[in-house]
């Protein structure tokens, strides 16, 4: 509680030269994945400052990007009687996870070229959007988009900013139990009668832990050793399941 309160004293004392600021914050930076993580709901707080007026004025549009990656995605093609996936089309560097959250539907909000370039919502999301000669359109953008939001990776969440106290907000996302690790980017915007005031950033990260932790750096440092200790393992399942029949 004291750190919440440290926290907020901090947000309220940034400067307020352009008439209006906005400041973020996390409680924790850092979200620890193990066996048994289901999923979690990450809140941050902020502050406006220099509000002469109500804060009902204002907008706010937060995204929280997470690490990039590239993404294959294959039509199915019929081939005689039987549907086959085809050649793979590669979505490169598009984030893993990304949640946009906003006091209102963000085209209320932010003019075009704003959500465009700052990529607010997921039909802005570059990566996808410069696929197929940038038709965001295309089936292969449609079907990527599709899947990342069932599974929970790209969400739109109006009302997910709120103002809890005069000029104090929060922000909610949830990350489901899939969550990729990595580091996350999150960046917050002010907006008053479509015109963005100011923004602001903060950083946070996505750790596996524990057993998961061993598992996972064995993997990406070590990942012939990985591989060769994946054939040991299958190996001597297989070799103890030919035991247990036999026995039967």
């Amino acid at each position: 509680m004291r750190r919440f309160a440290i926290m907020l004293a901090a947000l309220l004392c940034v400067g307020t030269a352009r008439g209006a600021d906005i400041a973020v914050a996390l409680t924790d930076d850092r979200v620890e994945v193990d066996a048994d993580f289901s999923g979690a709901d990450l809140t941050l707080f902020g502050a406006v400052t220099g509000v002469e007026d109500d804060a009902d004025a204002f907008d706010i549009i937060a995204v929280i990007t997470g690490p990039s990656g590239d993404f294959n995605v294959r039509p199915l093609e019929q081939r005689g009687i039987i549907w086959l996936p085809g050649d793979p089309a590669i979505i490169k560097d598009a984030p893993r996870f990304y949640a946009s959250s906003a006091t209102r539907p963000i085209n209320d909000i932010a003019p075009l070229p704003d959500q465009a370039q700052f990529e607010l919502g997921v039909d802005n999301i570059a990566a996808v959007d410069l696929y197929a000669d940038g038709d965001a359109a295309h089936p292969f953008n449609a079907a990527f988009l599709d899947a990342q939001e069932t599974d929970g990776h790209y969400q739109d969440r109006v009302g997910g900013v709120s103002f809890v106290k005069g000029a104090l907000f929060t922000i909610s996302a949830a990350l489901p139990a899939s969550t990729p690790v990595g580091d996350y980017a999150v960046a917050v915007y002010l907006y008053r009668d479509g015109v963005m005031i100011d923004s602001d950033t903060a950083e946070l990260r996505v750790n596996k832990v524990g057993l998961e932790r061993r598992i996972y750096d064995l993997a990406h440092q070590r990942p012939v050793l990985y591989g060769l200790l994946c054939v040991a393992v299958s190996l001597l399942a297989g070799w103890i399941a030919g035991l247990a029949f036999r026995k039967s």
